[in-house]
């Protein structure tokens, strides 16, 4: 994922905090501070005890809300995606990719944020395999703003404009609905 991709997604996000979300990450910010305080108190004792503590409570407060957005995200934005069609249009530099979102969660969602991600398409499994998949030949992200009942499906269309990879392509998707 690219670096605006990236930011894109932890703004949305962060716009579209709710209950749990605020929840979860006060229970972060009370345990970092729970760990700081108990640092500093057997810090007389022990130095060693108190610096590990500090870099437990450090490496835990960067590595944890990224758990936190992932975890909330399975559980109560629940959504599967699925790659219909992929096109290369003929007379022109264009690819069309065709997908749909299912919702799996208990709400419903007025907003989906989706990643699109081109590969190239081997039949190597393996390294090669994954290394194409880890550096995608473009990507690109897109706003839906349609109502996703629960249970529903939501059918859309992406559109890669100047795109001049002769060979053939793969696509995979990532929804982030709110």
């Amino acid at each position: 994922m690219s670096i605006d991709a990236l930011k894109l997604s932890l703004l949305t996000y962060l716009k579209h905090f709710g209950l749990y979300d605020y929840l979860a990450f006060f229970w972060l910010i009370f345990t970092f501070l729970i760990l700081i305080i108990l640092a500093s108190l057997i810090a007389k004792r022990s130095s060693v005890a108190s610096l590990l503590l500090i870099i437990l409570a450090l490496i835990m407060l960067i590595v944890s809300p990224f758990f936190i957005k992932m975890k909330l995200g399975e559980t109560l934005r629940y959504t599967t995606t699925e790659v219909s069609m992929v096109k290369k249009l003929t007379f022109s530099d264009s690819l069309i990719v065709e997908g749909t979102i299912y919702n799996h969660s208990n709400k419903d969602f007025t907003l989906c944020l989706i990643h699109t991600f081109i590969f190239k398409q081997t039949d190597v499994q393996g390294l090669k395999a994954l290394i194409n998949t880890l550096k995608p030949i473009t990507n690109q992200s897109i706003f839906v703003k349609q109502n996703l009942s629960k249970e529903g499906t939501l059918e859309f269309q992406s559109v890669f404009d100047d795109f001049t990879y002769s060979g053939d392509v793969n696509a995979s998707l990532k929804a982030e609905c709110y």
